[in-house]
């Protein structure tokens, strides 16, 4: 039996991922996330995609934008039914309005498109299966990576096609690993490899440098500004400040508060649930102008997005704070090529404004996604014949691609994917 992977973003690139499922002679198809990038401008890149009508279902492995970014152009002339978990789908209502709102000229899409995509969203848990037009067969598994986030397996004409997705393998405060023992063996892996040439730190490390960091600042009288992303990072950092009990103002801004408030509503997706709302119901939760005015002025912690800077009431606290060299930021989240976040470790010049930063500045490794280790580790368990890696910088995933080869004799072919390039696998 044969069947076709087809990659129609997230080949070489992080981000924009989009994985197209099809049984051999038959057009339907099942898609396995349609995500978004953005270029230097901010402008928005979207995934090739494939005919509307031939899609019979979209899994959103989770709701950050570069995975589900493209999946409202599906409803222009589709009508897909949509698989992923309840806080996946209450999450991309949020995200992809959020993106209408900050890039609606640009959008090919507008909300009555996600507004039926929201409308077609059913609900799936780990473990489920679902039969999809005859031809398929859907596994569900927890990636690990964000609450609700999926590991997906596509069983089709004999042959269990995993997708991993964005994808953790250690515990964490907000996560359990990925769902590895559960999955079982598959016959081709398509997998993200975006830290494949590197070690995160120990997490435990991480948290005592943020604690560390946060004591210093404060007790020569400054504010620590952590910027986040508002989808599963703010929320850990939070976890990690009640875990700590660090005996500071905190103060929570931005979308941070919605997406909390949906993990709360969603805990058995959450590793500790009670620590979440203890943050929640002890942090200063600000709700407007007034609040953010004021909590600035007090020696604290205020954690807000937008993780990279690009927005949102994160630049506001920098612009007040930044100036001043008792303060510091911490970046805790990713810093894309280009971003404001990532000119800021660079250069020192504070967004927009252009001044010199002049408090303290430190990036710490929250990172959600596997390392090297990790990726490692995803491969030996599920023990694929054939490797496909999406998600990755092409240069990362080479050099990840020769070690799959080097240490995991069962793997016959390793591909490090190129986009609309399509892949054909068989059964062995």
């Amino acid at each position: 039996m044969q069947a076709s992977i087809k990659v129609l973003g997230g080949g070489g690139e992080v981000g924009r991922t989009s994985v197209l499922v099809r049984a051999a002679g038959r057009r339907e198809a099942v898609l396995l996330d349609a995500g978004i990038n953005f270029d230097e401008e901010d402008n928005p890149i979207y995934a090739a995609t494939y005919p509307p009508k031939h899609v019979k279902a979209i899994v959103l492995s989770h709701a950050h934008l570069d995975h589900i970014g493209t999946a409202p152009l599906y409803f222009i002339s589709g009508n897909p039914v949509v698989y992923a978990t309840r806080p996946t789908i209450q999450m991309a209502k949020l995200m992809l309005e959020d993106f209408l709102k900050l890039n609606g000229p640009q959008s090919l899409y507008e909300h009555e498109e996600v507004e039926r995509l929201l409308e077609m969203s059913v609900p799936v848990d780990y473990g489920d299966r679902v039969a999809v037009d005859d031809t398929y067969e859907l596994e569900f598994y927890s990636a690990g990576h964000i609450p609700g986030s999926m590991i997906t397996v596509v069983n089709v004409d004999g042959l269990r096609v995993a997708f991993t997705g964005d994808i953790n393998t250690i515990e964490t405060v907000l996560m359990e690993p990925a769902q590895l023992d559960k999955v079982g063996r598959v016959d081709v892996l398509v997998m993200e490899a975006t830290y494949g040439n590197a070690l995160h730190p120990p997490r435990e490390a991480s948290e005592k440098r943020l604690i560390s960091i946060i004591e210093e600042t404060v007790e020569q009288g400054g504010t620590v500004l952590v910027p986040a992303f508002s989808v599963a990072r703010g929320q850990e950092i939070m976890m990690v400040l009640a875990k700590y009990d660090v005996g500071v103002p905190v103060a929570v801004d931005g979308m941070i508060r919605q997406v909390t408030e949906i993990f709360l509503e969603n805990q058995k997706y959450i590793r500790n649930p009670h620590l979440l709302a203890k943050a929640y119901n002890e942090f200063t939760i600000v709700r407007g102008w007034q609040d953010r005015h004021r909590v600035w002025r007090r020696p604290g912690v205020i954690i807000a997005s937008a993780g990279m800077l690009k927005g949102g009431p994160s630049l506001y606290y920098l612009k007040k704070l930044g100036g001043d060299p008792r303060n510091a930021v911490v970046l805790v989240s990713f810093q894309a090529p280009g971003s404001p976040g990532r000119k800021l470790l660079e250069e020192g010049l504070m967004p927009e404004t252009g001044e010199p930063l002049r408090a303290r500045l430190e990036w710490l490794d929250f990172s959600s996604h596997a390392d090297r280790n990790g990726l490692h580790k995803v491969v030996e368990a599920l023990r694929p014949s054939k490797v496909i890696i999406v998600h990755s910088d092409v240069d990362v995933a080479l050099a990840f691609a020769e070690e799959v080869r080097a240490r995991h004799g069962f793997v016959d072919d390793v591909v490090v994917a190129e986009n609309n390039s399509e892949y054909l696998v068989s059964t062995p």
